[in-house]
């Protein structure tokens, strides 16, 4: 694993806890964005709540995938990659 690796997944993670927090929490200043705004003017605040729940989600599970080092069967590791040649 390389630092860009191990930055990116952290990120990733902590960006997943803090969406985790506002999806589960008391803080309204989220969803004064535009986007999440509109969804709650549109279909209601249980949509907004679960449309941060799935950036939770989405943002976990890639923060997941990079730490394991998990990728496609295609793709190689810069190390492996250098190796190769």
């Amino acid at each position: 694993m390389t630092n860009d690796e191990l930055l990116i997944g952290t990120l990733a993670i902590v960006l997943a806890m803090v969406a985790g927090a506002i999806s589960m929490g008391p803080w309204l200043a989220p969803y004064r964005l535009r986007s999440f705004a509109g969804l709650s003017e549109r279909y209601g605040k249980p949509v907004a709540r679960g449309a941060w729940a799935l950036i939770a989600l989405a943002s976990l599970t890639a923060g997941t995938a990079i730490l394991t080092g998990m990728r496609p069967g295609y793709a190689k590791p810069a190390e492996r990659a250098e190796l190769d040649r």
